[in-house]
This record gives C-alpha cells, structure tokens and sequence, in this order.
C-alpha cells in the first residue's frame, strides 16, 4: 500500500470532525447527546451517521447488506490504490463473507471452553503479582502498572510469547491500535486528514514488522506445537481445510491488538468511572457476586471502542432509513449504550444493573468480539480483587491524558491512590 498524499481539507459539515477536538474526546458524551437528539444524520459527501441504541443495533445485525470492508466504500481506492496484500487492511476486522465467516469459524473452534477454562488460574496469578506491586509502591498507574501489563502478559501466554518480546510487542501496541481504525476513519471522514504523513508511514511499518514477527512465531509452533492458541489455530480444521500461513497470521495480529486494546481500556475506564462513582465500588464489595454486573456496566458507561464503520453492500432501508448502496454507515457504540431509551439514567454508573437490551460496547451479530469473554474475565478478575483488597481508592482527575484515538477510546496515564 503506498502512502497518499495529503489531500486538502474536507468539508467541515461532518460532524465526526468535532471528534479531533482533544477536549471533546476527554468527555464526547455531551456531544453524543446533542446527536441522539438530532437522529440519523447525512453528510455531504454521502456518510450516515448513527448514534441511537436500536440504529445502531439495526445494522450491526445487518451483516448480508452491511458490510465491515469499509475499504470498498467510494473514494478508498482512490486513497490508497489496490490493497493487495497490505495486512493493515487484510484484517478480519474488516472482512466479510465467505471470507470472515470461515476464518471466524475457525478462530471460534480455538475458543472452546476446555481451552478457555484453564485461562483463569494463571490470569489471578498475573493480577495478584501486579496488584502486589502496585498496593506495595502507595499508589500505580492504572494504565501503566496495571492494565496494560496484564492484557499484554496474558495474550503473551495465550500466543506463546516469550517473555523477553512483550516490551517490543508494548512498543508497537499504540500504532497497531492506530492501524486498526485506519479503514474506519478514512471511509468515515473520506479522507486520510486525521493521519499525518508520518503517522501513515510509522502505521505501515509496525504492521509490516508485527507481521513479520508472528509468521516467524507461527513457523516455529508449526515445528514445534505447544497448549498455546497458535498451535491451536493451526490444528484446527474446517471440510479439512485450514487456515493459510496468511490467514493464520493475520488472525493472530488481529488477536493480539483487539485483545491488549479492549481489556486495557476496559479496566482503566472502569477504574475511573467506580473512582467517579465512590458508592458503586462499595457495593462491589458489599457484594462481590455483582462484579460481572459491574463490567457489563463499565463496558456501557465508558465503552473501549467508540464507533465502527459499515457500507452498503446494496440499498436497503433499516428501521426506515433508505440506505443507498455504497453509502459508509458509521455507528457511534459509545453513544447508543448511552442513549436513555433503552438505559435509564444513562449517565450514571450504576454498578447491580441489570439492562433490558445487550449494550453494543463488542458489537453484535456476524462481527461480535470473539475475545470478549477473555477481556470480561481480566476485568472480573482485576475489580474482584480490588474490592477484596481496597477499602477505596481514587483516580487523580488532573493525570488523565487521553490517547489521540478516536475509534478506540483509552488513556495512557491514570494515577490511582488507594485506602487499604
């Protein structure tokens, strides 16, 4: 994929804009509001925007005329000329039948619960380490010194990872989540303006060299096969076809940026808004049975991925919207867990809640997150134990510094004092 120019600014009627704002990103919910009041909304260059619960919910289900290969849509091509091989848009991410259902299909056969079932042992053994180390220092870093550690350590394990290659893996981690809205935002936006050129250039060599690492990663399993979910991928078969070389690394990048990014933003903004909320975390102790409650809620209130894209792979009309074909749909998630008919109090966290309706924080239908029982287990396991070992603790407003990304929504710094 070669890299484009920098084209000319777009047209600013595009609401999506607003989202560039650092002071918006800190806190997009107002906005959010003020666009579920709105309703669905068209740009002039084609784009619909979506940020209601049911609109959004509409079309995640839509997956036989809403596509996810947001790089069909109109101008992409024009952008970044033909794909080829280029693993940034290659992901599963944004692929759609036949090709997605078989590889998730597969994936899915490596996710069987007598290999999930063994996950938790080790992962308490992870957050008790950390957790020693973290209550021992008087205060941690929930992005820093816990989060972000303990999803890399635990897709290391997962993946079979040495030890010595996790600070590598940490290093490339923030351009590969940079890569992973790449197709989205440039479909979006119909541009590559929220991309500076150096960033394009810095994306497309850590996807390059990530990819590398894990086709030599892959290779050795395959002389050498362990317990490890690699080994797993290429053992598991479908009409005895399995996954290519191609395909079984892509899957593993793909794993392994979608399950550090979600579990890390899952727990640290989960951490702030229990910090937000005092009375919440209370209750989690009074009653340790609700923490799965607490991180449906933490995935509602603050949820890790903010928006994803769509196009039409034909005209169709979605809870009565005519819907052209090859029209980018963008669903703002994090808006629709927040939207009141079907959240009451909305925006408040509320950590026994029992919702009516599934909130969209990992998606629905044919893309539904596979690794989303793996990030619910870290979180339940990381609030458990910060319950049985707190009696509270607090997150420094003033150190917050939200990343730059708009479809992943996540922090890099949050100091956290703690009464035991």
């Amino acid at each position: 994929m070669s890299v484009p120019s920098r084209p000319p600014a777009t047209a600013r009627d595009n609401p999506l804009h607003a989202l560039l704002d650092r002071e918006v990103l800190a806190n997009p919910y107002p906005l959010f509001e003020r666009w579920r009041e709105q309703g669905p909304m068209w740009t002039s260059d084609g784009s619909l925007l979506l940020s209601d619960h049911d609109n959004c919910m509409a079309v995640l289900k839509s997956h036989t005329t809403m596509g996810s290969d947001t790089f069909n849509a109109p101008g992409m091509r024009e952008l970044f000329g033909d794909r080829g091989d280029e693993p940034v848009l290659n992901s599963i991410f944004f692929m759609d039948n036949p090709g997605h259902g078989r590889q998730r299909n597969l994936v899915s056969k490596a996710f069987t619960p007598r290999i999930t079932a063994r996950f938790e042992p080790w992962i308490r053994e992870i957050v008790d380490e950390l957790l020693r180390d973290c209550l021992a220092d008087g205060e941690f870093d929930g992005v820093q010194d816990l989060a972000a550690v303990l999803s890399l350590r635990v897709i290391a394990t997962l993946l079979g990872i040495p030890d010595e290659d996790i600070p590598m893996l940490r290093e490339w981690s923030s351009d590969m989540a940079l890569s992973t809205e790449l197709p989205t935002l440039v479909a979006s936006f119909h541009s590559t303006a929220m991309f500076d050129r150096e960033e394009l250039v810095r994306i497309i060599r850590t996807t390059t060299e990530l990819h590398g690492y894990f086709a030599d990663l892959i290779h050795k399993r395959r002389r050498n096969p362990g317990e490890d979910l690699i080994s797993s991928l290429l053992s598991t078969q479908e009409d005895g076809r399995g996954l290519s070389r191609r395909e079984v690394t892509n899957v593993v990048v793909t794993v392994f940026t979608a399950a550090h990014e979600s579990t890390t933003n899952l727990i640290t903004n989960g951490l702030l808004a229990m910090s937000r909320h005092p009375e919440q975390f209370q209750l989690l102790r009074q009653d340790p049975a609700i923490v799965g409650d607490v991180v449906s809620e933490a995935l509602r209130y603050d949820c890790p991925i903010m928006l994803t894209g769509r196009v039409a792979l034909r005209s169709d009309r979605i809870n009565g919207i005519d819907i052209p074909e090859g029209s980018v749909v963008t669903l703002v998630l994090a808006s629709g867990n927040r939207d009141e008919r079907v959240h009451p109090s909305a925006g408040r966290f509320i950590a026994d809640r029992k919702p009516a309706v599934m909130n969209l924080a990992f998606g629905a239908g044919a893309h539904y997150c596979l690794g989303s029982s793996l990030a619910r287990l870290e979180a339940e396991i990381v609030f458990g134990e910060l319950a049985r070992r707190l009696r509270g603790f607090h997150v420094h407003e003033d150190s917050l510094s939200y990343r730059r990304h708009v479809v992943v929504r996540g922090l890099d710094t949050e100091r956290v004092t703690f009464q035991l």
